[in-house]
């Protein structure tokens, strides 16, 4: 059985057991006129009471956000983090200039520069760095089920490369969840 056509006639126990693009599920609330903001979980929660019951669940209430403050045109490693900043492109550059190549946004720097207000950008280098070298597993969290699958797919089978993992994706992703 390959994975049905996402439509109003779909049941929510079915629409729960495949895989769904947040492009596809934000697409499916713009035909039936229900709100597409929102993460993919809010979007899916979202279907499945509209599937349920046929109700247009409205916007989610506002959800007040810190203002952003006016990051600054440079940094150096002593530039303090400030209220509301978030992870630019200026700041993208600015690490990867001090880190290098290999530098990414990742869950433990996207944190410290969203939480770290005070703080400066030499301690979020040294926050990031250590996160690099640590042995344990960072946890990828459910809404990630790409990533997570190729995580256990690349695991699972030593060896395999990672083409073979995005082909069995691409496999997996058209039959039901177990």
């Amino acid at each position: 059985m390959s994975r049905p056509v996402l439509d109003s006639q779909l049941s929510a126990e079915v629409f729960l057991r495949y895989y769904w693009l947040k492009e596809e599920l934000s697409a499916f609330c713009r035909g039936c006129g229900l709100p597409t903001g929102g993460s993919k979980q809010t979007l899916t929660e979202r279907i499945v009471k509209y599937l349920e019951t046929g109700d247009k669940i409205g916007p989610n209430p506002a959800v007040r956000r810190s203002p952003k403050s006016q990051m600054p045109s440079t940094f150096t490693r002593a530039t303090v983090i400030g209220p509301g900043w978030h992870c630019s492109q200026g700041l993208r550059a600015f690490f990867e200039q001090e880190i290098g190549r290999s530098f990414h946004f990742d869950a433990t720097l996207r944190d410290f520069v969203h939480n770290g207000q005070g703080k400066t950008l030499q301690e979020a280098i040294q926050a990031w760095e250590a996160a690099q070298r640590s042995s344990v597993e960072k946890e990828i969290a459910p809404q990630f089920e790409y990533n997570r699958h190729i995580r256990e797919y690349l695991k699972a089978n030593p060896g395999i490369g990672l083409r073979t993992a995005i082909h069995a994706w691409n496999e997996r992703k058209q039959h039901p969840k177990d």
